[in-house]
């Protein structure tokens, strides 16, 4: 992956990570070590069950200049999906307030999930669109945000597209995941309606691009929201055509029933573009064949 354009700070930098053994923080600390400048401290968590106790906390925030808020649960139990985005939120914050410096900037992921169903298929939607969530992950992010808005801390909250790419968790991190790792094992694909629902697929390098540049760019010191996508859409069909055109054999199956809270529009990112001069550079088609090869490397290494 290559390094995006940085503004690091000429004295050290110490920098902070939640979630960073998840896909989108293993990927983000291999970028992060490279930096000139920067000293990377992580929070990771024992299963989705255990938050981390004061004691953790209290060490992780100490004297961190950037935190990157990435640590958070999008499957599980109830329960384990609202302690594992709000209370883990709010337990940083009160670390942070209690424990680390005055002014550090947040960078949180959050998600195009809190934005309210579409009636429009494939509509593109900016950062002013009304955020009403329909699952409760959604809910969840919402109110994460919320918490990071008024904590009077400087802040970026990224509302991220379906994210995707080597190292993604089927049946976890995104459809392309799921369908990369079943079609490399030679197995069927079980779509539910008619597969032409679609979603705003963004690949992981250009992710970590913008999360970089978030956190580094100190040209940029007020808070803000920013979608983080490609401002298009993919059908599921179309995902299913680019596996195929690698030349593997696929064999789908379309079921009448239609998942719940999977909304069909794009997220308009011209603001984020504006303010940090960033751009995703990866196309659909080259991102598949990249997180197919990586399954299909797995299954043989």
């Amino acid at each position: 992956m290559p390094t995006p354009k940085i503004f690091i700070k000429r004295t050290p930098m110490r920098i902070g990570i939640t979630g960073s053994s998840g896909f989108l923080g293993s990927h983000l600390i291999k970028i992060l070590r490279e930096l000139p400048g920067s000293e990377i401290t992580t929070l990771k968590r024992n299963g989705s069950e255990k938050l981390p106790e004061t004691d953790e906390l209290r060490s992780f925030v100490h004297n961190l200049d950037l935190i990157y808020h990435i640590g958070g649960v999008n499957r599980g139990t109830n329960e384990e999906i609202l302690r594992g985005n709000i209370e883990s939120t709010f337990n940083l914050l009160e670390a942070v307030n209690k424990f680390g410096k005055p002014f550090p900037r947040i960078v949180f992921t959050s998600s195009s999930q809190v934005y309210k169903s579409v009636t429009q298929p494939g509509k593109l939607i900016n950062e002013s669109y009304k955020a009403e969530p329909t699952t409760l992950f959604g809910v969840a992010k919402k109110t994460a945000e919320d918490l990071i808005r008024l904590s009077g801390f400087n802040y970026v909250i990224m509302r991220i597209a379906n994210i995707y790419g080597p190292g993604c968790q089927p049946e976890y991190n995104s459809v392309i995941a799921t369908f990369c790792h079943k079609s490399a094992n030679g197995k069927p694909l079980m779509i539910d309606g008619d597969g032409r629902q679609s979603r705003d697929f963004i690949y992981i390098e250009d992710v970590i691009n913008a999360l970089v540049l978030a956190g580094t760019n100190n040209n940029k010191p007020v808070s803000g929201i920013y979608n983080i996508g490609t401002s298009q859409t993919a059908s599921l069909r179309q995902v299913i055509q680019n596996i195929k055109a690698s030349g593997i054999e696929v064999k789908e199956t379309y079921t009448p029933k239609v998942s719940v809270g999977q909304n069909s529009f794009s997220l308009d990112a011209s603001l984020f573009k504006k303010d940090f001069e960033w751009d995703p550079k990866t196309r659909l088609c080259k991102g598949i064949e990249n997180t197919l090869a990586w399954f299909q490397e797995s299954i043989t290494s």
